[in-house]
């Protein structure tokens, strides 16, 4: 049986849109599936619309602050995987694909779940990433971002 992690990722500034939220990268010999996408705004006071997307990355950028997988039971081993998210600024966008798994139009004060028919393969060392497209606010809104993981 494969391990549970939860990874959680937080702008720590106002973006400037498109912007990653959270990108979990698989680890060189082991790849992951993700079971669920969270996502909800942690600033927004007044509805306002954007769009939120999830992706493979063909570029890992540079920049965003690590986070480290919680597993789910605690008796678990560390994850292979690594995350980053946009709580430290990135300082060059990883570069999104044209096609996504998944793409919503969102209004940034309600919190959201995707669950996905079967788990998104990730592939070794292969990325995934959950981005803010369009916010149509007028103070762009600070997302938070959870995805659930096994490895």
């Amino acid at each position: 049986m494969s391990d549970m992690y939860t990874v959680v990722g937080k702008m720590g500034a106002t973006p400037t849109v498109p912007a990653t939220i959270l990108m979990a990268v698989a680890g060189a010999t082991k790849r992951i599936w993700v079971h669920e996408v969270h996502i909800g705004s942690h600033n927004a006071s007044a509805l306002a619309g954007a769009r939120v997307s999830l992706g493979r990355p063909t570029t890992a950028g540079t920049g965003g602050a690590a986070f480290t997988p919680t597993p789910i039971d605690t008796s678990a081993p560390a994850a292979i995987f690594t995350a980053l998210s946009s709580a430290t600024p990135w300082s060059a966008e990883p570069t999104q694909p044209t096609n996504y798994i998944w793409e919503e139009g969102l209004d940034a004060v309600a919190s959201y779940v995707y669950v996905p028919k079967q788990p998104i393969v990730v592939p070794v060392s292969g990325r995934i990433a959950i981005r803010v497209e369009v916010d149509n606010s007028g103070t762009k809104v600070q997302w938070t971002a959870t995805l659930v993981v096994e490895e």
